[in-house]
């Protein structure tokens, strides 16, 4: 014959109700947010990093940050080269980009742009 019911010890008893305060302390902060956090839509900003040499081209990373709380989807954002004599432009496009978070790309540039010359905006994107 088998075994019956084993009692707990201390140190399972213990986790359980860590385990329990854990999840309801995540639920009660998701249901705070959801009924008393105001809904703003997305607002990007975006930040160019240093340009690096990548075999013949330069690389020039960015950083997208939403400080919005809605998510925006399809972020098409351009950066342009202003230079004297000519203008070089790239583009890049970010699938999900949530509220509150950032996402990082790079431009590829077949010429090596000046970080004061480079101009970055958001020419569109969409919300779900």
């Amino acid at each position: 014959m088998g075994k019956g019911k084993t009692e707990r010890n201390w140190l399972e008893w213990a986790i359980s109700i860590l385990s329990g305060i854990l999840v309801c302390f995540t639920l009660g902060f998701l249901a705070y947010q959801l009924i008393f956090e105001e809904q703003t839509p997305p607002n990007i900003r975006v930040v160019l990093g240093e340009v690096s040499q990548k075999d013949e081209a330069f690389a020039v990373p960015l950083e997208a940050f939403n400080k919005g709380t809605e998510t925006a989807e399809n972020v098409v954002i351009e950066v342009v080269l202003d230079e004297e004599s000519d203008k070089e432009k790239g583009q890049i496009t970010f699938e999900y980009l949530p509220g509150k978070s950032s996402v990082t790309g790079w431009v590829i540039f077949t010429k090596k742009p000046l970080s004061k010359r480079l101009k970055a905006h958001v020419i569109g994107y969409s919300t779900p």
